[in-house]
């Protein structure tokens, strides 16, 4: 089994150690594949063109996990408790803090877990109109191109909105024993 807490890649943004465990590797490997036969069947676009269809769906969804942890980030350091790190440890990141930190109030764990789901949400709307002039009506099939954007700009507001965005709210159990943003605000709301 692989330790999703290992570290695979790392690299710095905004004074962020951002790390990728071999499990979060393999889980956007995965994402191509998926993505790329979705986008292929679904638009009917030649091989070519579904594979960068995945390619380009895996990029916007690890940017778009990126930016989310940056909302928590930002959130965290306004609260006087910034985060440290943003882990990869599947397709999905956890903030990291430092393990030296101290007993906090519930109403902050609230305003950083409120951080990062709002910023996907803005960007999902944001995406929206291209997207829906962009995708094809009824039977018409787009030369490829244009259903490659319309894939793009889809799946960016899709994604965006319904899963990391509006999906973040919903509380459940992650991997190693974290739980999403709404299992946090739950936790917290009830103290």
């Amino acid at each position: 089994m692989l330790d999703m807490r290992a570290s695979l890649a790392a690299f710095r943004l905004f004074g962020l150690r951002v790390s990728i465990s071999p499990a979060g590797a393999l889980s956007f490997a995965a994402l191509v594949v998926v993505t790329a036969w979705l986008a292929g069947w679904w638009l009917h676009l030649p091989l070519a063109a579904a594979v960068l269809a995945g390619v380009l769906s895996v990029l916007i969804f690890f940017v778009s996990e990126l930016l989310h942890q940056l909302g928590h980030a930002w959130a965290a350091s306004r609260t006087g408790y910034p985060m440290t790190g943003i882990h990869f440890f599947l397709m999905l990141a956890a903030s990291i803090y430092p393990p030296d930190e101290p007993v906090l109030a519930p109403s902050l764990h609230v305003r950083r877990a409120l951080g990062g789901f709002w910023v996907n949400v803005v960007v999902g709307l944001l995406v929206v109109p291209a997207a829906l002039a962009l995708w094809p009506r009824g039977t018409e099939l787009l030369p490829t191109l244009p259903s490659l954007l319309a894939w793009v700009a889809a799946f960016t507001a899709v994604t965006n909105i319904l899963v990391l965005g509006l999906g973040a709210l919903i509380p459940l159990p992650l991997p190693g024993g974290g739980v999403t943003d709404g299992g946090t605000l739950l936790k917290y709301w009830r103290r």
